[in-house]
């Protein structure tokens, strides 16, 4: 589904948002879901008018085992360069265990692990605070894991991957606290996100925060504080 020109949010691949972006250079992916799901990210490209390859660029906005789980697939279907936080590459490399989930949320990526085991990938670009990937600037955003960050293109729209939550209705939930590594510094990174204008901001989980994305933001940061 395309929500502004350029911009999609692909169907059909489980309870974890995927986007693809048009870029100058080819297409970038933000997140890839569950293990299981390149040849639909494949198919998707091709269906909005692009080959498979035209997929450059895959960023993940955590390590998490829902959005980085199909994209070692990916890589090797399209070709593409896999790029993380550095804090998080340490995770998709096999190097430390995947972030452990609590309650509810632990049962829910136990039952998704049936549908793949994670493959391990060395990432071949690492990104932190001021870089920039494609047309996107970097913002390092700790709390729901160590490495986690936002993509942010200016004054238009942000990748927030699951920093934050999107309700059903263009609103903005805040993240989970059985799936957050750091209550706190995900709450800082909220306070961070708060600062930046943007229109729509794009979660891992819901639908887009959207219109006035960044008023809402600081609507919630209010409730939260007061």
């Amino acid at each position: 589904m395309e929500i502004i020109k350029g911009l999609h949010t692909i169907d059909d691949t489980g309870f974890v948002n995927i986007y693809l972006l048009v870029e100058e250079n080819g297409l970038t992916i933000v997140d890839t879901g569950i293990p299981g799901n390149a040849k639909k990210i494949a198919e998707y490209a091709r269906s909005v008018g692009y080959k498979s390859t035209d997929i450059k660029t895959i960023v993940l906005t955590h390590a998490d085992l829902d959005h980085s789980g199909s994209a070692k697939q990916l890589k090797e279907l399209t070709g593409a360069e896999i790029a993380i936080g550095v804090l998080d590459a340490p995770r998709v490399e096999g190097k430390m265990e995947l972030k452990a989930a609590k309650g509810l949320s632990a049962m829910l990526l136990g039952a998704v692990s049936k549908f793949g085991s994670f493959e391990t990938f060395k990432p071949d670009i690492l990104l932190k605070e001021g870089d920039r990937v494609e047309s996107l600037s970097v913002l390092d955003t700790p709390g729901h894991t160590d490495g986690s960050i936002c993509l942010y293109r200016e004054r238009a729209f942000m990748f927030v991957g699951d920093a934050l939550r999107g309700d059903d209705n263009g609103g903005v939930q805040p993240p989970s606290d059985n799936m957050t590594y750091d209550i706190e510094k995900a709450w800082e990174s909220i306070k961070k996100l708060s600062h930046f204008e943007c229109d729509i901001m794009l979660p891992g989980h819901g639908k887009p925060v959207m219109p006035d994305a960044s008023k809402k933001v600081r609507e919630l940061l209010q409730k939260h504080y007061s």
